[in-house]
């Protein structure tokens, strides 16, 4: 990481937000709609809690050594060799991340927007972009994250507003059926999506100017992408129903195709296209230059520099590799959570447990110092 790139807590706090909304925005609400029906809701809210307390996890082990990366006080604490290989496993989880982003780009793209250009052709524009972000580095992408905030508030109260005349509440109904089991699996992938894969921040954490703000604004920005998740859940069983929520590939984008205000305003689905692609490409920036970061401090490299474009043909190559089609895609939320919970949740847990054990081991004698 350059050392020159700094942020605030603010704009760490807004990636937070923008990597737990990111690509969950169009495909989540499906997941827990088909799990727990009407009950989906219930799931968001119970995934949200859990979600936090995840969050809470990450940043207690980002508080350890606030100034190095994940990469760096894993071979700290378990040792060069078991640091290196744990490193390795979490680059190869880092960069899967990635290329199932692209691939979310491209098969929507490809299915709803532009159905006549190939999909090589949608990843290959999304790399490039990527690879342009970059070179500009953590700090440029940041303050990109900041200048769109704005007007990613003002989309999502437009588009929460303008569905309000469409809601029907009996859609609710009947409240609790089928119990806590289908509810809990239905909160499953609502607490892996949005919250385990913010993971990818503990390579981010040195570069925030203030380390004792790191906590509170990982917990604001996780919260404010749950609670925008739960509306886009709510409000997609209230407006669609649970059936068509639960059927419908790309279900919040079914509720923009909803707005109609007056014969006036309609077609007001770019609108959440264009909040979907910019919170997408905000959260895929971010894991992309973790990726180089962690890559070139698990080398010994001095710089991650040049390596932008041989992993963004890397990235064109993989996001098709990764599943045959766009069906196969989607069933992929059968174990990609458990990979996710193994870098949020397994590995901080045993970081915490090797800080606790090697300090009671050297307490005084300086082995744990940053």
């Amino acid at each position: 990481m350059k050392m020159n790139e700094m942020m605030s807590g603010r704009q760490f706090a807004l990636l937070a937000a923008y990597i737990s909304v990111g690509d969950s925005m169009l495909v989540l609400p499906t997941i827990p709609t088909s799990a727990a029906k009407q009950n989906a809701w219930v799931s968001a809210l119970v995934g949200l809690c859990a979600g936090l307390l995840i969050v809470w996890l990450l940043s207690a082990i980002g508080k350890l050594y606030p100034r190095l990366t994940l990469v760096q006080y894993v071979e700290k604490l378990f040792g060069k060799w078991l640091g290196k290989i744990v490193s390795i496993c979490f680059i190869f989880y880092l960069f899967l991340s990635l290329a199932a982003h692209t691939r979310e780009i491209g098969d929507f793209m490809t299915t709803q927007m532009m159905p006549e250009t190939p999909i090589q052709a949608i990843h290959i524009m999304y790399a490039g972009i990527l690879v342009m972000a970059a070179r500009l580095g953590m700090e440029t992408i940041a303050r990109t994250g900041e200048f769109f905030f704005s007007f990613l508030l003002l989309l999502l109260f437009v588009f929460f507003l303008f569905l309000i005349p469409d809601i029907k509440v009996n859609h609710l109904l009947p409240f609790w059926d089928g119990g806590l089991k289908p509810i809990l699996r239905g909160s499953i992938t609502m607490t892996a999506y949005p919250f385990m894969e913010l993971a990818v921040l503990l390579m981010v954490i040195p570069s925030v100017d203030k380390p004792e703000k790191v906590r509170s604004s990982f917990l604001k920005g996780a919260l404010f992408g749950g609670l925008v998740l739960l509306l886009i859940i709510l409000l997609s069983i209230l407006v669609l129903g649970p059936d068509y929520a639960t059927r419908s590939m790309y279900p919040s984008y079914a509720l923009a195709k909803k707005i109609d205000v007056g014969k006036f305003f309609q077609r007001l689905e770019v609108l959440l296209a264009f909040m979907w692609l910019l919170t997408s490409f905000i959260k895929s920036a971010v894991f992309f230059n973790a990726l180089q970061i962690a890559v070139a401090q698990t080398a010994g490299l001095r710089s991650e520099k040049g390596m932008e474009l041989p992993f963004g043909m890397l990235l064109v190559f993989f996001a098709v590799l990764i599943s045959s089609n766009v069906i196969e895609f989607l069933n992929a939320d059968i174990y990609w959570p458990y990979m996710d919970m193994t870098f949020s949740v397994i590995l901080p847990l045993l970081l915490l447990a090797a800080y606790a054990i090697r300090r009671a081991a050297g307490h005084g004698k300086g082995e744990l110092r940053p």
